[in-house]
């Protein structure tokens, strides 16, 4: 069975602030894709989500830290982590293989211009 999570996260403060949920709680979709229903905008300015992990920034926006998705694709046993390109590093990238559960599951990083963040890390 996979135990792999799918979901949405930022980096903020060398700390990864995350959502995520066990894929084998969602269903396919018509692409084969396994996605959160998470809101990246929703989670941060109405559940204060950073709340959670000890940081408090209710004066910022969601889009001012690096974030990404992560995505599973059921059909080719792969997932996908769409991040801003700051994050490609060891140290983070481990941080985010730990949190869902991905050490065992192919994983592949992509860039997106949804995903960029003008500030630096």
């Amino acid at each position: 069975m996979i135990k792999n999570k799918v979901g949405i996260f930022w980096y903020v403060e060398n700390t990864l602030i995350y959502k995520a949920i066990n894929t084998a709680n969602l269903e396919v979709d018509t692409l084969g894709l396994i996605d959160s229903p998470f809101l990246h905008h929703e989670e941060w300015e109405e559940n204060l989500i950073f709340e959670q992990f000890d940081i408090y920034l209710s004066e910022s926006d969601y889009y001012n830290f690096p974030r990404g998705r992560v995505i599973y694709n059921f059909n080719e046993l792969v997932t996908y982590i769409y991040l801003d390109r700051k994050l490609f590093k060891k140290h983070i990238v481990k941080k985010i293989k730990h949190a869902f559960s991905l050490f065992e599951i192919k994983t592949i990083f992509l860039t997106d211009p949804h995903y960029k963040c003008f500030k630096n890390i």
